[in-house]
């Protein structure tokens, strides 16, 4: 169900060459005249009520060191970081193997990037629901969340704008067309709504929207982690069976994405990154 919004009337004076900048953030599609320019361009400015991402950089030791690698002589890590600070988003709870400190010695306290950051060391390596697990006691709203081996080009406020005005949902998928669904959880789409996402399928000619790594949570998520105590994978375990319970939305978006746990998406978005 989407929320019904209130808004109120404004009249406002602008001169013809603000009018005439304005416009030009007319499409059409995204921006549909200019009272909708004005609301984007000023929520932008005032940002949003999510102030926090978890960022999921755990697992093997050889999965840890993948925020790490580098695109255009920076490491990515340090892209998703400039990402989140252009958004506000300036609390980052990040889950790190504890055999592998190097995210930590290369980010610090996050203070030269003008954002704080906390460290959880996930000395289990179980899964991903058991890593977002460790986060729970650091979450008091909504979240972002995002896996520490994606780079992506996305506007988060909007997104967050996106999952806000939807009501009863635990969370809201960034999801994007893909050439190879297979290596990814592959995502059913009505609407809003996610009806159905299926981890890594060996053949499926139904979508080639995946899950992007990238999703907006509410504190509920929580309650489904863990129950019972072998669902430890977000895409395989939870997530599936929360969007058959109709509580998980998508957000489809066509910004630039790169997985890099694979060898030739690294070298693609060494290739396509700008």
């Amino acid at each position: 169900m989407i929320k019904k919004v209130g808004k109120d009337r404004l009249t406002i004076t602008m001169s013809e060459d603000v009018l005439s900048k304005l416009d030009k953030y007319i499409d059409g599609d995204k921006i549909r005249n200019r009272s909708h320019a004005i609301e984007y361009i000023v929520s932008h400015h005032l940002g949003t009520d999510v102030s926090t991402c978890v960022i999921l950089a755990g697992g093997s030791p050889d999965q840890s060191i993948k925020p790490l690698l580098r695109i255009k002589n920076r490491p990515i890590i340090a892209y998703t970081i400039e990402l989140l600070r252009q958004a506000n988003i300036r609390n980052i709870i990040m889950v790190i193997n504890s055999d592998n400190q190097d995210i930590k010695k290369y980010l610090g306290d996050g203070s030269q990037w003008k954002v704080a950051i906390t460290y959880i060391e996930d000395k289990s390596g179980q899964g991903t629901a058991v890593a977002l697990k460790l986060a729970q006691q650091y979450i008091t709203g909504s979240f972002l969340l995002l896996y520490g081996d994606v780079l992506v080009n996305i506007d988060l406020q909007e997104f967050i704008q996106y999952h806000k005005a939807l009501d009863r949902v635990a969370a809201t998928l960034a999801v994007t067309a893909c050439t190879n669904p297979s290596h990814y959880g592959v995502t059913e789409l009505q609407g809003h709504y996610i009806l159905r996402l299926i981890e890594k399928p060996a053949s499926y000619n139904k979508s080639n929207l995946v899950f992007a790594g990238l999703a907006i949570c509410e504190p509920q998520l929580f309650d489904y982690l863990l129950q019972p105590e072998k669902r430890s994978d977000l895409t395989r375990d939870i997530l599936p069976d929360l969007a058959h319970r109709g509580q998980i939305a998508g957000y489809p978006f066509s910004g630039k994405w790169f997985d890099v746990s694979y060898p030739e998406e690294y070298e693609r978005a060494r290739q396509e990154w700008i």
